[in-house]
């Protein structure tokens, strides 16, 4: 039935073109008679070239979306790496500030920073919380130790390179310890995973005024790790792990593990 309907429209259609062409032909093209028929065809055409109207206008649209995603996107990745070399200078400073013999360390400019994607490719269900595999590899330039961010924030560090592929280490495998320092107190403790998603932060003074929300990044140059990334957010102390003046902190990532399907490892030349 619809494919009826529509085949008696165009017929219309074309029924109303061929009329059109042959008034013309008989009255002539000044006549005062043609002006209105061209114009009474013309409305009733207009509605004819809705369709493919509609259709033009749509794809311009997308393309326009798709340019201006793609430009938004380099936008973000150009403040991102601007940003993770912000952090570790900003991090260099409070570290030396006001110490003797300090000399400023140069600027570590945005330039400095360079980011390699990768995608990951497998995950064991074993080792969910441990490791992860990704397609880079030696012949990419990695090498191990290298940190590995989901945006601004840490996930693991390159544990075993291939030529093609290389095993990250998480920063919620209990195998991996970081030294890490809380940004709002220059607090320094080591942070571990326990295998299952969570972290926590060991050998926090009992008098440090920690809080829920604050921020922790990475405290020490490490082989190719670097201070100052983002690690997590303090959650709250764990009461069953205080022992003698020292509190152990709960931290919360600031990554979604669980749907991680890009990552970017850090390179600082």
């Amino acid at each position: 039935m619809r494919d009826r309907k529509r085949v008696e429209f165009w017929q219309v259609g074309i029924s109303l073109i061929a009329f059109s062409m042959v008034l013309m032909a008989v009255v002539g093209h000044q006549s005062g008679f043609d002006v209105r028929m061209r114009s009474f065809i013309y409305k009733g055409l207009r509605h004819l070239e809705l369709p493919a109207l509609a259709l033009r206008e749509g794809i311009n649209r997308a393309l326009v979306l798709s340019r201006d995603k793609g430009m938004f996107l380099e936008k973000i990745d150009s403040l991102q790496k601007e940003n993770v070399a912000l952090r570790m200078e900003l991090n260099r400073v409070k570290e030396f500030y006001g110490s003797e013999g300090y000399e400023a360390s140069p600027y570590l400019a945005a330039e400095g920073v360079n980011f390699l994607n990768a995608t990951v490719i497998y995950r064991h269900p074993g080792w969910w919380w441990r490791y992860l595999t990704i397609d880079k590899g030696r012949d990419d330039g990695l090498k191990r130790g290298m940190p590995v961010l989901s945006g601004e924030n840490v996930v693991g560090r390159v544990f075993i390179v291939e030529d093609a592929t290389a095993v990250v280490e998480l920063v919620t495998s209990p195998d991996l310890r970081i030294p890490v320092i809380v940004e709002d107190t220059r607090d320094i403790g080591v942070l571990s995973g326990d295998g299952k998603g969570n972290m926590s932060l060991f050998y926090m003074p009992r008098k440090a005024p920690l809080q829920r929300g604050m921020k922790i990044a990475t405290a020490f140059a490490v082989g190719n790790f670097y201070p100052g990334l983002l690690v997590g957010t303090v959650d709250g102390p764990e009461e069953d792990f205080v022992e003698g003046d020292f509190v152990t902190y709960k931290v919360k990532p600031d990554i979604d593990f669980s749907r991680l399907r890009r990552v970017r490892i850090l390179e600082v030349r």
